[in-house]
């Protein structure tokens, strides 16, 4: 799944580190995903990225406050009968970040 996180009202979140891992820590515990690893940056003046390491594959989001904008990718080896759960986890993301909906992006790797 490819989200573009725009017209984020909840601002302060985009340069929180703490509280977005708090996010992405909820949608590793939902679905069941296994942290293997984590990498973060904090930028100056603002921003910031994060990449987890899963055992399923990864998440990485990089911020722009200065755009009210974040990029959040989940790839997953998993197999799902239809795409809910990326629409359950996209909606968790919006209300997070208090942004408007837009329409993620899933792409159906097959192997």
């Amino acid at each position: 799944m490819i989200c573009d996180i725009k017209n984020i009202k909840n601002k302060e979140l985009l340069n929180d580190m703490n509280q977005i891992k708090q996010v992405l820590d909820t949608i590793c515990e939902k679905e069941n995903y296994s942290i293997l690893g984590r990498l973060e940056h904090q930028f100056e003046p603002e921003g910031l990225t994060i990449i987890y390491l899963l055992s399923e594959s990864h998440i990485s989001i990089h911020t722009f406050p200065e755009r009210e904008y974040a990029a959040l990718d989940i790839y997953t080896c998993r197999e799902y009968p239809d795409n809910s759960v990326y629409d359950k986890i996209y909606e968790y993301l919006v209300k997070s970040f208090q942004s408007s909906q837009n329409t993620p992006i899933i792409i159906d790797r097959k192997f």
